[in-house]
């Protein structure tokens, strides 16, 4: 039996907030909570969907995020920068970014700088449907709650690629999921212990 080439694509900053928001994490000054490891979320992706395709074997995991510049902090860029290159060294993680777009405000003569993701959820759409028109995949998981990304999926399945997606259930907040008209999308619900399964503790600002 040949292997079902599974790719999943995570959109992370909309995963880090929902996750955030369905367990209940927003009121924590810890800002780490949320925080999910890649490479497990495709395993734990991969193994959800072997009761209907038991071939399946992940064959990558994609993330995409916004880049921070110093106008965001010393400290979140150190962040992130070990956090990505963290994730890396996992096989079969690639991570791709885009440099976040800031806004410049000023409230009682200080200047305050908006970040603002610009052009994320574009880089994950052109990737979902260019690796299904070059044939790199077999399934695409989309972890996202970005309606934006909803042409892509249609553009996918439109090829002949089975395409699901994934969202959080916890007791807050919850985005349901990525829905399109007169199609079934098969959507995986993570709840508590699937989000405990993924979740990435590491302390990316500690000492190498």
């Amino acid at each position: 039996m040949s292997a079902h080439r599974v790719v999943v694509f995570i959109d992370y900053q909309n995963v880090y907030h929902l996750a955030r928001a369905a367990f209940g994490f927003e009121g924590d000054p810890d800002k780490n909570l949320g925080h999910v490891h890649p490479r497990r979320i495709g395993e734990l992706l991969c193994e959800l969907g072997r009761s209907a395709l038991p071939a399946r074997e992940l064959f990558g995991v994609r993330v995409y995020q916004g880049l921070p510049d110093i106008r965001s902090g010393a400290v979140l860029v150190r962040f992130v920068t070990r956090q990505i290159a963290g994730w890396e060294r996992s096989e079969g993680v690639l991570v791709k970014t885009r440099p976040l777009a800031y806004h410049e405000t000023t409230r009682r003569g200080n200047t305050t700088w908006r970040a603002q993701e610009k052009g994320v959820d574009v880089m994950l759409a052109v990737d979902v449907v260019d690796m299904a028109r070059t044939d790199a995949y077999d399934t695409a998981v989309v972890f996202s709650a970005d309606t934006d990304l909803l042409p892509a999926l249609e553009a996918a399945t439109d090829i002949g690629k089975r395409v699901e997606t994934a969202t959080w259930q916890g007791p807050g907040d919850n985005r349901g999921p990525l829905r399109i008209k007169q199609r079934s999308l098969w959507n995986h619900y993570l709840d508590r212990t699937c989000f405990d399964r993924v979740r990435d503790d590491t302390d990316y600002l500690a000492a190498p």
